[in-house]
């Protein structure tokens, strides 16, 4: 018993770090997302905007919190950010982007299926093109990237400029 203790010990010190990390990568992660939806707004022709943008957020609080805390704070072109979270698909309807975290994807599909996502960009994390999505984050070469479903866009009837376009994998 002596023995296994130290090993107890070493093994709940590297959890423990290890955990730290997962959350640490994640917030970064979440950091770097966030900035890419900003830049989506700046990229993007909707023709429904007022006077601000309305971003609904799927995903757990943390992520929920965490972009709420970057984006609410910027503006463009004089418009405010609102950041909300949703809990029903339809509530996408009000939205012009909806982020749908990679845990929920399976939301994709039943916003496509019950909202009314004309002038609604759906951002998911690590896929859901094919469900859906107008733009999807993927990582490559260890660097988050995105794609870009320009069918689903234009469906939508969002402009997409030629360099956002060009950013896309």
């Amino acid at each position: 018993m002596k023995k296994l203790r130290p090993i107890i010990i070493i093994f709940t010190i590297l959890l423990g770090v290890f955990s730290q990390t997962i959350v640490q990568a994640q917030t970064s992660m979440t950091k770097i997302e966030s900035l890419y939806i900003y830049n989506f707004i700046k990229n993007i022709q909707w023709s429904n905007v007022t006077d601000k943008y309305i971003i609904g957020v799927y995903s757990n609080s943390s992520t929920y919190d965490e972009l709420k805390s970057i984006l609410s704070v910027r503006k463009f072109n004089g418009k405010s950010i609102e950041v909300k979270k949703l809990s029903s698909p339809t509530q996408s309807s009000e939205c012009h982007i909806v982020f749908v975290s990679q845990s929920n994807g399976g939301m994709v599909k039943k916003i496509v299926a019950s909202a009314d996502t004309k002038n609604t960009l759906i951002v998911s994390e690590r896929g859901q093109l094919n469900n859906g999505a107008g733009i999807a984050f993927v990582l490559a070469n260890s660097r988050l990237q995105f794609k870009i479903n320009k069918t689903t866009c234009s469906a939508a009837g969002l402009q997409i400029s030629a360099s956002l376009l060009a950013l896309g994998v």
